[in-house]
């Protein structure tokens, strides 16, 4: 789940033989060997009713270098479904093939986060996740409608992300209207329950009976969704940092961002060392809000993307995006104490600073704004209570007041009456959740797996913001899919799962 609204903002194979007649050609062809990308070694076994043709791709994850092999298709979609016979989007779909001798018959389908996430673009990241599931397994990855390759819906005119300058509330306005305006495709027909049954569309186009569904935050809300619609075609489900279908996203962001940080300060009064050199961290944070509030403060960082010095204006709600961010993970929750206390005490907010420009980098790039609207305003916006006071939180009222006036523009569709009731079913369900998540805590998978009676819910002691990482739930979710059962799933290992250590200098935590 993201913070946009609230931001503002043929492998080359070579027989080399070497002697003095081809010492020339075999140089180049190593050159060659060492800097193309390998292509996937392994053909794609897709049932003999697949209507998809696929070829050779590589995908990348936005905003940095890193790429990996693939297969890519395309599958053609009406965008309005009520009209089959009008425009049409095309869908992109990446296979990353099972990796061993054999294929099992029902492949991974996974759902990406956001709203406005592209799936294919995670694989860089979910690739090491997932490497055992894939040894018998293909992966599916669709880019939802209005992400990635499946007619985008980027803003071209995007807020400029200027933290020197007060967050402008009519500029956010007319910034959404000009998005807006230069739209390609109807944001009513962006929503969650249309772009599901895409993908049972192209489950069919496939030529897959059944598929294993797997869901990362609101792509836990998209898994459930389609659950729903087509329960007959899933043999597992695994959620990952559950948004569950009782809540309007966005409406409890500011609280669970306090649960948060006040986790990781009371783990740090329960750690000897961390208490020692850190002892009054909530105390310190709430006088550094205060002090920012009161007197924003002019400063000169080192950009932490371009490596120049930039004049930047720090501001509480800056402070609040850096918190926020630093929360998305355990080993950056590690930081916060040193962090804060660095602020307070000497007076420089530098790296908190940097941290915030670091954070909001390529978030533009990564994210289809129009799509992540479409979905917010539909599904969720109708639903938030406009009334909440959240001005003693770190992020205070602001998100809510942004999204209020971003979906008094945007178009949004009419969404199903039963959409927020809980998805019943006794198909086996993994369920995991961050003990310290930001954002979607333990207590939403908990309601969530009130409505599955056949599922096993974990919570990751001391982690953050999507867990599936930590070595012990990449086990248990293998051997889940595999077996494609909870019985017998020996999930001993969650009770080992430890925070990353507190840093007590910049240096790192103490040996």
């Amino acid at each position: 789940m993201t913070n946009s609204l609230w931001t503002q903002r043929g492998q080359l194979i070579t027989l080399i033989h070497w002697s003095d007649e081809n010492v020339s050609m075999n140089r180049l062809l190593l050159t060659m060997l060492l800097v193309l990308p390998a292509l996937p070694m392994n053909t794609l076994a897709l049932p003999d009713s697949n209507q998809i043709e696929f070829s050779n791709c590589m995908l990348a994850l936005p905003g940095t270098n890193l790429t990996a092999a693939a297969r890519c298709g395309t599958y053609e979609v009406a965008e309005n479904p009520a009209q089959p016979d009008g425009r049409k989007i095309s869908l992109n779909i990446a296979v990353a093939p099972a990796s061993g001798k054999s294929t099992e018959p029902d492949p991974v389908f996974f759902f990406a986060g956001g709203p406005g996430q592209a799936a294919s673009e995670t694989w860089v990241m979910l690739r090491p996740v997932l490497n055992k599931i894939r040894r018998n397994r293909d992966i599916v990855m669709i880019d939802q409608r209005g992400t990635g390759k499946s007619n985008k819906l980027a803003c071209k005119s995007e807020i400029e992300e200027d933290l020197n300058q007060e967050i402008d509330l009519e500029l956010v306005k007319t910034e959404t209207e000009k998005c807006l305006a230069e739209l390609d495709g109807d944001p009513r027909f962006y929503t969650t329950s249309i772009a599901m049954a895409d993908y049972n569309q192209v489950r069919q186009a496939m030529g897959y009976d059944r598929i294993n569904i797997m869901g990362v935050s609101y792509g836990t809300r998209a898994a459930q969704v389609y659950l729903r619609l087509f329960p007959d075609t899933v043999r597992t489900v695994t959620l990952d940092s559950v948004v569950p279908m009782q809540l309007a996203l966005g409406q409890e962001h500011a609280p669970m961002l306090d649960r948060s940080v006040k986790a990781v300060f009371d783990d740090c009064a329960a750690d000897e060392v961390c208490n020692s050199l850190f002892p009054r961290q909530a105390e310190e944070l709430q006088a550094l809000i205060t002090q920012l509030r009161a007197e924003p403060r002019q400063i000169t960082i080192t950009n932490p993307v371009s490596g120049e010095p930039q004049e930047m204006r720090l501001t509480a709600d800056t402070l609040a995006v850096a918190i926020r961010f630093l929360s998305y993970a355990s080993e950056t929750q590690a930081l916060i104490p040193l962090l804060v206390q660095e602020a307070l005490e000497s007076g420089d907010q530098s790296r908190l600073a940097s941290q915030a420009i670091l954070v909001m980098s390529g978030l533009n790039e990564m994210l289809a704004r129009g799509m992540e609207l479409s979905v917010l305003c539909a599904e969720d916006y109708p639903f938030i209570d406009q009334t909440a006071d959240y001005s003693g939180s770190l992020i205070g009222n602001l998100m809510l007041e942004i999204i209020d006036l971003q979906c008094g523009v945007w178009p949004h569709a009419q969404i199903s009456a039963d959409f927020h009731q809980p998805v019943v079913s006794d198909l086996p369900v993994l369920l995991m959740s961050g003990e310290r998540d930001p954002v979607t805590p333990p207590h939403y998978a908990a309601l969530t797996a009130e409505s599955f009676s056949n599922s096993l819910n974990l919570v990751a002691r001391g982690q953050a913001h999507s867990v599936m990482k930590n070595v012990c739930l990449r086990t248990i979710t293998t051997d889940f899919i595999n077996a494609g059962s909870i019985e017998e799933l020996d999930s001993s290992c969650v009770d080992d799962i430890q925070p990353a250590p507190f840093f007590t200098s910049l240096l790192g935590p103490d040996p």
